[in-house]
């Protein structure tokens, strides 16, 4: 399939009007109105068709947004914006075989093909005639490419999994949450945090190891229209709020640091104080400077204690993707848990939902949440480990061998095709103990195993997981702060550039213990559905192997001045 999109301007009052109209019901609305009027009128001539459009829906995302950016504690950077952007998915043949079915041997990013045009949409007579032109497009790509696939199909061998290719007609669906507006987008607020940003970003013009720096603010107030020819029709609104700061550095032997810090919120009462924050720039500034003349990694294997919301990142990294429905009938897809239903693939001690039906943990707003998914279905608890055995997966309407229907996680961002993705991971453990007797574990396990010393990775920034054939199935996670911990009463050691590697079922299974400190990871995750917000809880937990190997060398020299906004050295110079 090919799913043509269109990115459309919108003026401010385009979007006041619309804000306007969700004071009414879904059956008032007057983009869902335009929509469904422009769906009916299509589908009746595009069903008689050869191949036949057997399914479309349409997709509208109406959003303000603002940001403020601020560096070396001066002017600081507001800029807002009003847009929207149209998409449209068509389906030839039929539920068993259509367009969307990957092509052996060719590139499925070949397949998904984007046009977009700048424009306005002050109008649902304007809004009709754009979803016009957008159908036609879309069915044409569509009937062109259900020809390929089925030839395809019939001169390739047969898939490992040969279920079909669209889940069973759903029952009509109406969803009606829009949000008019919100205050973190407002002139007072950007004022205010103009200037709380120019005071967090001075903090660091003075310290001569900061090579680059600034504080950030961004929140923006989106509704996604959604409508199929099934009769589901959806409006709902989200609103994100983040403020921020970066600060990096440079080792002497070319190695950069980094130190980050994120607070999200979704009205001005989540925000969390100056005072706060300014706390943790102070902190973030120590350890920057202490990784500055840190020790770097060596390559270790041994007990390693992931804290809480590095164990979030872990589990999203490399569990996540492996258990996304869709990928399980691919047969270029590592399958690494595709046959393991009801069997043990991890420790025991863990438990992992998927639920962004969670709006907060701890007063913590979750990214994650969404009430339907991008295919309007409802979000769902899904039970994908229950102590150490695989339950289940994240389903979006792509059936596969056992599951022939969504579990809600059918996601996307606007312009690409909805498949199974994450959105509110949670990885629980049966038995838990507060950290302190975490570490004590760890010392414990570093005696028995003869090791010199453990690690306590605090921070992650991402990383990656190999999930196709042609590829081993192990994964790379980047640490961002790392200590040595030693068996006897010396202090921790903090020390850089250390990646943790290695293959997901022996990992997994190496989990021994776990501490009570739940935490939130709130971030965004990009796949072949494009950029998604998702969030995950989890707690600190120990892992009795784990391997780290050193990080790829820069050969970056530090800069022979230092930056000019620094204060002044020993000795009057700079």
């Amino acid at each position: 399939m090919k799913k043509i999109s269109v990115l459309l301007c919108l003026l401010l009052t385009v979007c006041r009007a619309f804000a306007a109209d969700c004071a009414k019901s879904i059956d008032n609305d007057k983009v869902v109105k335009a929509m469904q009027s422009e769906l009916k009128r299509s589908m009746k001539k595009l069903s008689k068709l050869d191949p036949p459009i057997y399914f479309l829906s349409y997709q509208i995302e109406s959003t303000q947004s603002a940001s403020v950016i601020s560096t070396l504690g001066e002017n600081a950077y507001v800029y807002t914006v009003s847009t929207g952007a149209a998409d449209v998915d068509a389906r030839a043949g039929s539920r068993e075989l259509d367009n969307t079915r990957k092509l052996k041997s060719i590139d499925f990013g070949q397949r998904n093909t984007n046009v977009l045009v700048n424009g306005p949409m002050p109008s649902p007579k304007q809004i009709k005639n754009m979803l016009w032109i957008l159908t036609e497009d879309a069915a044409t790509a569509a009937q062109e490419d259900y020809l390929k696939v089925k030839t395809n199909a019939m001169t390739s061998a047969q898939r490992v999994d040969d279920s079909d290719d669209f889940s069973a007609k759903m029952k009509p669906v109406s969803y009606y949450a829009p949000i008019e507006n919100t205050p973190l987008i407002s002139k007072e607020i950007l004022d205010k945090t103009a200037k709380e940003l120019d005071e967090y970003s001075a903090m660091f013009k003075n310290e001569s190891f900061i090579l680059s720096s600034f504080a950030s603010y961004s929140a923006s107030l989106k509704n996604k229209y959604f409508v199929n020819s099934e009769g589901v029709r959806t409006v709902q609104g989200q609103i994100l709020g983040r403020i921020g700061y970066t600060i990096t550095s440079r080792n002497k032997d070319g190695m950069l640091l980094e130190r980050n810090n994120y607070y999200d919120f979704t009205s001005p009462e989540e925000m969390p104080s100056p005072e706060k924050i300014k706390e943790d720039i102070a902190q973030s500034i120590q350890e920057l400077k202490a990784l500055q003349n840190a020790e770097a990694a060596e390559p270790f294997h041994g007990p390693v204690i992931l804290k809480n919301r590095a164990t979030g990142v872990f589990f999203h990294e490399i569990l996540g993707h492996r258990v996304e429905g869709h990928r399980q009938k691919d047969d270029d897809f590592g399958q690494t848990f595709t046959n393991k239903m009801d069997k043990e693939v991890i420790s025991p001690l863990i438990s992992v939902y998927d639920n962004p039906t969670l709006k907060y943990f701890k007063n913590i707003p979750l990214r994650g949440y969404y009430a339907y998914d991008d295919e309007g279905v409802p979000s769902e608890n899904v039970t994908i480990i229950k102590d150490g055995i695989l339950k289940g997966f994240l389903m979006s309407r792509s059936p596969i061998k056992g599951f022939k229907t969504s579990n809600g996680h059918g996601r996307k961002q606007i312009r690409f095709r909805p498949v199974s993705r994450m959105g509110i991971t949670v990885v629980e453990a049966a038995h838990t103990v507060d950290f302190p007797t975490l570490k004590q574990m760890l010392k414990d396990e570093i005696k028995k195993q003869n090791k010199p010393y453990g690690l306590i990775i605090d921070d992650i920034s991402g990383g990656f997981t190999m999930i196709d054939t042609s590829n081993p199935q192990s994964f790379k996670v980047q640490p961002l702060l790392v200590y040595k911990v030693f068996p006897d009463d010396r202090p921790d050691e903090i020390i850089r550039g250390a990646d943790i590697v290695g293959t997901p079922l022996t990992s997994f299974n190496k989990i021994i213990a776990a501490a009570d400190d739940y935490a939130v990871f709130n971030g965004s995750c990009g796949a072949e559905s494009g950029w998604v917000p998702v969030s995950a809880i989890a707690p600190s937990v120990l892992i009795s192997e784990l391997e780290v190997e050193k990080v790829q060398k820069s050969y970056d020299n530090l800069p022979i001045l230092t930056p000019p906004q620094a204060k002044k050295e020993k000795g009057g110079k700079k």
